[in-house]
């Protein structure tokens, strides 16, 4: 039996929002997820950005540690490390009201606990020179990225891998024979944050944690769709 459409909207303030915007602009559900997607990714990388600039300079605390010294610097993963935010909008278009209302709820509770913890336990990362890469696309997009995303702070945990970790889970929430693209696509991620030095093993690791935590509020298994 289909839930009613009226109590849905009654559950959420974003149920409510999600259909007034329906309403109003005359968007399909799918579009008007979409558009939210990409709002609440602004939000975050607002959010991210300015507690960068304002808390990151203070950041005295590296995560860097003699594991990550293994780890070589291999500017071309930036290709995977940037994935979230082409795929990102594009899966939310699939996910069902319920799913995409859980993840939104999910994300913002998320970016408050990362974002407290960067202003609290400020902490930075330890980039590799950057002199020898030449000048094609891969080496403009990555000096490019660590100029936005400088100073290197806001480290522990790894905002960009909770984030991946979230949306795969809620991927799988909805469809779960999804669940070892999803796996897959979270592991290459997350190794693209090592590879590309913008992460180090300890913020990877506690950020996969914290989106865990997070997720395990509220999980509802039965929303999956075969």
């Amino acid at each position: 039996m289909q839930p009613d459409p009226d109590q849905e909207d009654r559950r959420s303030i974003l149920g409510r929002w999600l259909t007034w915007c329906q309403r109003v602009f005359h968007l399909p559900p799918a579009v008007t997820q979409g558009m939210i997607f990409a709002l609440v990714l602004g939000l975050s990388l607002a959010g991210y950005l300015t507690v960068l600039k304002t808390r990151g300079p203070a950041a005295q605390i590296e995560t860097k540690t003699g594991w990550d010294d293994a780890i070589p610097f291999v500017p071309w993963w930036v290709w995977l490390y940037l994935l979230p935010y082409a795929v990102g909008p594009v899966a939310a278009l699939t996910l069902s009201r319920d799913s995409f209302e859980w993840f939104v709820g999910r994300v913002l509770i998320l970016l408050t606990l990362s974002l407290a913890v960067f202003i609290v336990v400020p902490t930075r990362t330890v980039r590799p020179p950057v002199d020898h890469l030449d000048s094609g696309v891969t080496a403009s997009i990555y000096r490019q990225m660590i100029a936005t995303d400088e100073p290197p702070a806001n480290a522990a945990p790894s905002l960009h891998v909770s984030f991946t970790c979230l949306m795969a889970l809620t991927l799988v929430r909805d469809h779960r024979r999804w669940w070892f693209l999803a796996l897959v696509a979270t592991i290459l991620v997350a190794l693209s944050t090592l590879f590309t030095q913008q992460h180090h093993l300890i913020d990877v690791i506690t950020g996969a944690a914290l989106a865990g935590l997070v997720a395990a509020m509220g999980w509802k298994g039965e929303s999956g769709r075969e």
